[in-house]
């Protein structure tokens, strides 16, 4: 299939779509103690790596928030404790349901779409700034008029309005509901069916014409 008009604004590339970086992550080294903790919430794929660079995590077990992101933790070789079904609230449910008597640790970005801790004021949690992102300042591409624009975060429509003048002709998918919400007031986007990268490049992939 050619799918060479769908480009993916994100901060990880994915098999036979155009990856575009827009985001470049900067990795924070704060001093934390894995020993106080039961186990980790983890938001997206991009903790690990931060993680990495603090301390030793992987006898942590971890709360992922997606399928995605449980099997990346699998393959740098930390244990999932559970799955929750890509959204923040999702992970909410799964702890008040489950984990209360546990102790968690939130590594997360500088900016974040769903605040964890106030949704979490009653259970006991450290969160952690361990990475922020940045607009990459890389010469942006020439795309072509029929182009398919997946963006994976509020940041990677941040950064393309400031590279990127949004057509008419372009279609738009959303990863998200908060991720649609940071497009300009009344313009087209589709929805994929599932928080996940995956989703959103099978949503475009049905788009192509």
């Amino acid at each position: 299939m050619n799918e060479s008009n769908i480009f993916l604004f994100s901060k990880t590339a994915y098999p036979d779509v155009h990856h575009i970086p827009i985001l470049v992550p900067k990795y924070l080294q704060p001093a934390i103690n894995f020993s106080s903790y039961d186990y980790i919430i983890a938001t997206s794929k991009e903790v690990f790596t931060a993680l990495d660079k603090i301390g030793h995590w992987k006898d942590l077990p971890v709360l992922c928030i997606s399928e995605s992101t449980a099997a990346f933790c699998e393959g740098v070789g930390g244990k999932v404790l559970d799955i929750a079904d890509g959204y923040g609230k999702s992970i909410v449910s799964l702890i008040k349901e489950k984990y209360t008597d546990k102790k968690a640790l939130h590594p997360h970005a500088k900016v974040i779409a769903f605040d964890m801790q106030a949704a979490l004021k009653d259970i006991v949690m450290d969160s952690f700034i361990v990475y922020e992102t940045s607009c990459s300042k890389d010469k942006k591409i020439t795309l072509p008029s029929d182009a398919i624009c997946i963006f994976s975060s509020p940041s990677s429509i941040k950064c393309f309005e400031k590279q990127y003048e949004f057509l008419d002709t372009y279609t738009l998918v959303c990863i998200g509901e908060t991720t649609a919400s940071a497009l300009a007031k009344g313009m087209k986007y589709t929805l994929s069916k599932k928080p996940s990268i995956e989703s959103t490049i099978e949503c475009a992939r049905s788009l192509q014409k």
